[in-house]
């Protein structure tokens, strides 16, 4: 549980992703930053699904077929949707204690 807690801050606090207006796909840094996670926790299947959709979006708004604002709000919505879970997760493991 607790490389769950360490996992949810580096996510929320590093790298949001297309948490913001500006499109991240070209940003040099939030891909090492992105990466790293990737690379440092293999077997978290968030940090690998959100990664992994990201690299998607970013081919797609690339090609033209989403527009940068969907990708967004989609994004946005999935890493919330993880951020509640881990929550959830975290609350559950405190009353099992």
């Amino acid at each position: 549980m607790k490389k769950l807690s360490i996992v949810l801050i580096l996510i929320v606090f590093t790298v949001p992703g297309f948490a913001q207006d500006e499109n991240f796909c070209n940003d040099k840094e939030s891909w090492k930053e992105w990466n790293k996670l990737a690379q440092k926790y293999p077997q978290d299947m968030d940090v690998q699904m959100l990664h992994a959709v990201r690299i998607g979006f970013c081919i797609k708004i690339k090609e033209g077929t989403i527009s940068f604002e969907m990708a967004n709000d989609i994004f946005n919505q999935l890493h919330e949707s993880v951020i509640k879970k881990s929550k959830e997760q975290q609350k559950q493991h405190k009353r099992d204690l």
